[in-house]
């Protein structure tokens, strides 16, 4: 999913919001061979899938036979919050704070690589469906062109290409070598979208009664689009008055908590808590403290503060892109238990900044005797079924995450791992019951990029610096260093022609040569707060 940068303003967004239109350009179908052209040792072919998307292969005169075949993440299909895309943006994996990417380094290192736009007729969104068929082309077009100069296929991908490369592999099994997925969201995505509309319901509870968020979803086209940004706009506008205030004034909402001595900023932290949001960020450890920031579940307040701007924006539109399919009333909660969804020992760690343990006490009674939202039974089945996947691939597959990714959660990767052990413990309980055929292997890797310890720092006034350089590394979605996404690579290509994923030896070497790659390969992150299987 594409970074959406927070710093838009109320006024912006409605500006963009306007100046929409009720048509969405339409690409005419059309197939067309490759135009190619060489250029300081690297032949570039561009041309267009038979549903009029574009295409581009870049492959350097020392091409090794390894070639790399990208999955982009989320685009909007209608402006609003971001720009719409204008044909293939992203050619092999780029960091989305500064603008950069490794195709040099790709094209040095003797790769191939591809990439292609997944629009589908100008529409984009939540059009998974489309794009794994999409990708098949793309690699069926790359073969015929190069033939036996491919000799091993890596598919790799950010965001939304978990929930399409997973099911890829399962339906073309011969068409990758090995699989990466980078910041990627875990089939079903409804694990994910359940927080993020989760969200929007509690600060309804706690900041807002007029956001009716997920609820609103599910209309199709132009008026449904401009119903989400609506909502978007209320969270906006909530998070923009916290950031100057940093949520210290007293609770306004719901009527129960008027007049407590809660602030504001603890209900917020409280909703971060609740869904999962980092309590690390760009700017905020979670630790460091000072006269302002007297203690550090202040400063992971201030964290969630800055995390949960791009997680509603992206997650707002992903989630009407997806609510297309489903139909509307796909959000339920009426068997949410949010007691359950506080870890005790967050409870804890963070008693001081949620205002100490009567006001937990208060906060969760209040919520717990809030109206729900009930659901349509038949948007929430097919809500859950999303990109239904059964993680039986048996290809090398490596995960690269950041510790404090505030779009798509790191437990993303360890739901992931966890998928992939039970099947593969499936797999290998029916051989050992017969013994006949190959023994299954585990064949999954996760890497997660850390956060140094500390790295918040306060201005004049002793306020956090939210516009100073962000940590340098573990934050934010699809930001990885140049030499850590170039390590993921590597692996990648070693992995297409073992069959295997590195050794934990290997692991623990390169990430000892990389800055923040974490070497220890059992690390866990915050799990996710939902699992529908």
């Amino acid at each position: 999913m594409k970074s959406l940068k927070m710093r838009k303003s109320i006024a912006a967004l409605g500006a963009a919001t306007l100046a929409l239109t009720l048509s969405v350009a339409i690409t005419p179908s059309a197939s067309a061979a490759p135009v190619c052209a060489t250029a300081a040792g690297v032949e570039t072919c561009t041309g267009t899938l038979t549903n009029g998307a574009g295409y581009v292969f870049k492959v350097p005169t020392n091409f090794a036979g390894t070639m790399f075949f990208w999955e982009h993440g989320f685009r909007p299909t209608y402006p609003g919050v971001s720009a719409v895309p204008k044909g293939v943006e992203e050619i092999t994996p780029g960091n989305q704070t500064n603008n950069t990417d490794v195709t040099k380094e790709m094209m040095r290192a003797g790769y191939g690589v591809a990439a292609y736009d997944g629009t589908v007729k100008g529409m984009r969104g939540w059009n998974n469906t489309f794009r794994i068929e999409m990708l098949k082309e793309v690699i069926d077009t790359a073969m015929a062109k190069y033939g036996t100069r491919i000799q091993y296929k890596v598919v790799y991908g950010s965001s939304q290409a978990g929930a399409i490369i997973t099911p890829f592999v399962e339906k073309y099994p011969t068409y990758a070598d090995s699989v990466g997925i980078m910041a990627g969201i875990t089939p079903s995505p409804a694990d994910a979208f359940q927080s993020a509309c989760d969200i929007f319901y509690l600060l309804s509870i706690f900041a807002d009664p007029t956001i009716k968020g997920c609820t609103a979803f599910g209309v199709k086209g132009v008026p449904g689009h401009m119903a989400s940004l609506g909502e978007l706009q209320k969270v906006v506008a909530l998070l923009t008055a916290w950031s100057k205030n940093l949520g210290a004034p007293g609770l306004e909402h719901p009527a129960a908590l008027k007049g407590s001595p809660i602030p504001q900023r603890s209900a917020l932290l409280l909703i971060g808590l609740l869904t999962g949001v980092p309590t690390k960020s760009a700017h905020m450890d979670g630790i460091s403290t000072n006269a302002v920031i007297a203690e550090h579940s202040i400063n992971a307040t201030v964290a969630v503060l800055e995390n949960m701007g791009e997680a509603v924006a992206t997650g707002t539109l992903a989630a009407q892109s997806a609510s297309e399919i489903t139909g509307p009333g796909f959000y339920d909660n009426t068997k949410t238990d949010w007691a359950a969804l506080l870890d005790e020992g967050d409870a804890g760690r963070y008693n001081l900044g949620l205002s100490g343990d009567e006001a937990i006490t208060a906060m969760m009674g209040v919520l717990a005797a809030s109206p729900r939202v009930t659901g349509n039974a038949d948007a929430i089945a097919k809500f859950k079924a999303l990109d239904k996947s059964n993680f039986t691939s048996t290809h090398p597959t490596i995960l690269l995450s950041n510790e404090a990714d505030r779009l798509v959660f790191a437990g993303n990767s360890s739901r992931y791992v966890d998928k992939k052990r039970a099947a593969y413990e499936a797999a290998l309980a029916k051989w050992e019951a017969n013994k006949t055929g190959k023994k299954p292997v585990w064949n999954t890797l996760a890497l997660y990029a850390m956060t140094p310890e500390t790295y918040t720092k306060f201005t004049a006034a002793g306020l956090p610096d939210l516009a100073g350089a962000p940590a340098a590394s573990g934050v934010g979605h699809q930001t990885f260093s140049k030499a850590q996404t170039m390590a993921w690579v590597r692996m990648l290509a070693v992995s297409a022609k073992s069959g295997n994923i590195p050794t934990g030896k290997y692991v623990q070497y390169i990430a000892k040569k990389v800055p923040y790659l974490n070497d220890d390969l059992d690390y866990r992150p915050t799990d996710l707060k939902y699992n529908f299987g």
